[in-house]
């Protein structure tokens, strides 16, 4: 059984600052993958997708969100495999790092970041369940006018 670590001031900063810069590895990696992945689908056109049938469409979506599985999964390995400059000070270790294994922030950041697979989406919605994008997003952030 591996030896207790005392949970030291020390040991979180090194900690915090692991968890920070895994965060910004997926993050950055992330937005890499999903313009990448932009780029193999291309852009998204309205006017394909309207002669196409939903059962396609919807998988299309599936093998999309397929991909993005198998390459989430390929991309938390290799940042698994990226070296901490402060691995075993303050008895941290590295590979035991939760959130290596999660990558929440990468899957994230590549759902988010892909205008295709976005577009696709809201055109299903749209289309099968009848659930429309708000055509100005930005009225809902704007405060009221001061005139009344």
């Amino acid at each position: 059984m591996p030896k207790e670590v005392p949970f030291t001031a020390g040991f979180l900063a090194v900690k915090l600052t692991d968890i920070g810069l895994t965060t910004m590895y997926f993050f950055v990696i992330g937005i890499v993958f999903a313009k990448l992945f932009d780029m193999v689908y291309g852009h998204f056109k309205v006017e394909d997708y309207k002669k196409i049938s939903k059962i396609r469409l919807f998988f299309e979506i599936l093998l999309h969100l397929f991909l993005i599985g198998v390459v989430a999964y390929i991309l938390r390995n290799i940042v698994g495999l990226i070296p901490f400059p402060l691995d075993g000070v303050a008895g941290f270790r590295h590979e035991l790092l939760k959130e290596l294994s999660g990558g929440t922030v990468l899957a994230m950041v590549l759902l988010f970041f892909q205008n295709n697979l976005r577009d696709k989406l809201t055109f299903f919605a749209d289309t099968v369940f009848g659930i429309k994008k708000p055509e100005k997003e930005s009225e809902e952030l704007e405060p009221p006018s001061a005139e009344g």
